[in-house]
């Protein structure tokens, strides 16, 4: 922070944006798609992990939901904050680590592990998630071996995609 910004932006300010990621943990292991979308604007832009760009509040809270209700069924979300950056006194960046619990399961799920940025703005109302670009964290190892994998025939891909299929039987 420059020397104007730590005048005018408080600790009440960076308490207001490091809860966003909690409230929203929250809602996701409650399974609630309108928590999830609260701490968003009504005009925000969310881009999930795979490249579904949703755009509004309603839109994240229903998107969400049905994804609590089918897909992500049981799962849990554990994180936090790595860091909060104001670039102005209304416009700050933040850096969460999200990691996922597989529904019985009681460790994490590394292949699943989430690095959120968050773009955030004061206004009137108070502090609120403007953009959101969900990123997969991807260890070099992962992405060497997804590499290989694509680089192989479909017939080999359904060949090792059932060599492991069996191993975890």
């Amino acid at each position: 922070m420059n020397s104007q910004t730590d005048q005018t932006t408080t600790t009440a300010d960076e308490s207001a944006i490091r809860a966003f990621p909690r409230q929203m943990i929250d809602a996701w292991n409650r399974g609630s798609g309108e928590a999830f979308a609260a701490p968003f604007s009504e005009t925000a832009d969310f881009i999930a992990f795979e490249g579904t760009h949703l755009k509004g509040r309603k839109e994240i809270a229903a998107f969400h939901q049905q994804t609590f209700d089918t897909v992500v069924k049981g799962t849990r979300l554990e994180g936090e904050v790595n860091f909060v950056r104001f670039v102005n006194p209304k416009l700050a960046l933040m850096n969460a680590f999200i990691r996922v619990i597989l529904p019985g399961q009681t460790g994490t799920s590394p292949s699943r592990d989430s690095l959120p940025l968050y773009v955030v703005t004061k206004r009137d109302e108070g502090w609120q998630i403007e953009g959101l670009l969900n990123a997969r964290r991807l260890t070099l190892e992962r992405q060497f071996f997804l590499d290989d994998f694509d680089s192989l025939s479909a017939e080999a891909q359904r060949q090792v995609t059932d060599l492991v299929a069996s191993l975890k039987r």
